[in-house]
């Protein structure tokens, strides 16, 4: 039907091989067979595997869509026949690459390859962005940690075993001040597996506590910023938003605050002391007493290269001192009054909001009205020209009451006024791993000075600065 029967085919390529005079290692014919379709081609198949083998450094066609009609099927022949250093010749087209105009024809083909290759990106990209915005994951072969999802499935369904793991994860990592190295040890002598089932490593536990699927999001772009965006999914939260977002401050706290070392029950105030003197940061320095017992002490390291002469702390007298120093600030606004206006606020906006229904009402039968021919157009536009305003008015100052959303990765945001008074009533009941909480989240940086006294080994500590995380 298209001009040369197989046979016919056969004799034409044979008389080219003969002028060439190459060596036939095979012949590979897929009769009856589209050229449409690769996966269906027994004979093509068998010619890949000899030349990935080495068995092939040539090949010849009749014509190029002998080989393949597909465009993407065309790109991967020709990068395999590249990897595997095999030349590719075309009777009809004239391609050979052994020749210049063959080279170049090949090189245009290339560029029409690498053309489809990225057209194919894009639309996988544009196909799993429309994917994400509308609330169904992008993980194609492996769901999150905590879910499941069946082959042609849309939507993750929670795992309960997993999801459990999930909880204990973020209580152990929230709530029990535990390290990621900590908690991966904890799930690895439980031989509680990952989702590929390896074993548990800090990467691995950081991948949980960040993965945005856990508290009902989808997040699309995370290697491309310009594309990046998150949106509501489909799926079930294992998680609570609040819960989320306060593991997302610890694990950045902790960058900035424990660089080298987490703190625990003996030392929580590591990586928020800095020197009143010099300005570096002070390191722990742990003293084993009589009995067993461990004294967790902060220098300067400065002091030993004779670069600062500020002296050694306990942790007792640092406890005195930012007692003293938080004791001595003086709160403009209670907690009690900061209440009081936001409840005031919360009733105003109720009572606007309510001003607005009636706007909506008087709105619609003016509309209907004009629509009845009880108002000429003049006259609705002149009654609408009012309504607009006063709800532009409403709505102004609704947006001005409202109070401002929480950043995505600041829980709990606090003015310093009530951070104080939170430490003032609260601090002495906290318990170690409550007050390394409480220090990640409400504080930055505490700078302490230890003057000597004269004729006395110790000194006199005070705190001289205390950066607070405000919202």
């Amino acid at each position: 039907m298209e001009g040369y029967s197989i046979r016919g085919q056969m004799e034409k390529l044979k008389s080219y091989v003969s002028a060439k005079d190459w060596a036939v290692y095979d012949v590979y014919l897929d009769e009856g067979i589209s050229g449409k379709n690769m996966t269906e081609r027994p004979a093509i198949n068998r010619m890949l595997e000899d030349i990935k083998a080495g068995y092939v450094k040539n090949v010849l066609v009749f014509k190029l869509d002998r080989l393949t009609r597909s465009v993407a099927d065309l790109v991967n022949l020709i990068d395999l026949f590249k990897t595997h250093g095999c030349a590719f010749n075309s009777l009809t087209e004239s391609i050979d690459t052994s020749t210049a105009s063959g080279r170049m024809f090949l090189k245009i083909i290339g560029i029409f390859a690498e053309f489809e290759r990225e057209n194919i990106g894009e639309r996988i990209r544009l196909g799993l962005e429309r994917k994400a915005k509308e609330g169904y994951t992008t993980a194609c072969y492996i769901p999150s940690y905590g879910y499941d999802r069946e082959k042609g499935e849309r939507i993750q369904t929670i795992n309960p075993k997993e999801a459990e793991t999930v909880r204990r994860i973020f209580d152990m990592f929230v709530n029990q001040n535990m390290s990621l190295n900590g908690i991966a040890r904890t799930l690895n002598k439980e031989k509680i597996p990952t989702k590929q089932n390896v074993i548990w490593k800090s990467p691995s536990v950081s991948g949980v506590l960040k993965n945005i699927n856990l508290i009902g999001n989808i997040r699309y772009g995370v290697e491309q910023p310009d594309r990046y965006f998150e949106t509501k999914g489909k799926h079930e939260a294992i998680i609570s938003t609040e819960l989320f977002q306060e593991a997302q401050l610890l694990l950045e706290k902790n960058k900035i605050a424990t660089p080298t070392k987490k703190g625990t029950s003996k030392n929580y105030y590591v990586g928020f002391l800095f020197c009143g003197l010099c300005g570096k940061r002070l390191a722990t320095h742990m003293v084993k007493k009589k009995g067993g017992s461990i004294l967790c002490n902060f220098k300067c390291l400065t002091r030993e290269a004779g670069a600062c002469t500020a002296k050694m702390i306990t942790i007792n007298k640092i406890e005195k001192a930012v007692a003293e120093y938080i004791n001595n600030i003086p709160i403009a606004k209670t907690t009690t009054e900061s209440s009081k206006q936001e409840e005031q606020a919360a009733a105003r906006i109720a009572e606007l909001q309510s001003r607005l229904a009636v706007l909506e009402a008087k709105d619609k039968t003016f509309l209907d009205s004009y629509i009845e021919d009880n108002f000429t157009l003049e006259e609705y536009r002149g009654v609408k020209k009012l309504v607009d305003k006063e709800r532009k008015d409403i709505q102004a100052e609704i947006q001005l009451l409202t109070p401002k959303e929480k950043s995505k990765n600041h829980v709990e945001p606090r003015t310093k006024e009530e951070i104080i008074q939170i430490f003032k009533t609260e601090w002495q009941g906290f318990n170690d791993i409550e007050k390394r909480q409480f220090l990640l989240k409400h504080i930055n940086k505490i700078e302490i000075i230890n003057h000597p006294i004269k004729n006395k080994t110790e000194g006199r500590s005070e705190v001289v600065n205390i950066e607070f995380n405000t919202n």
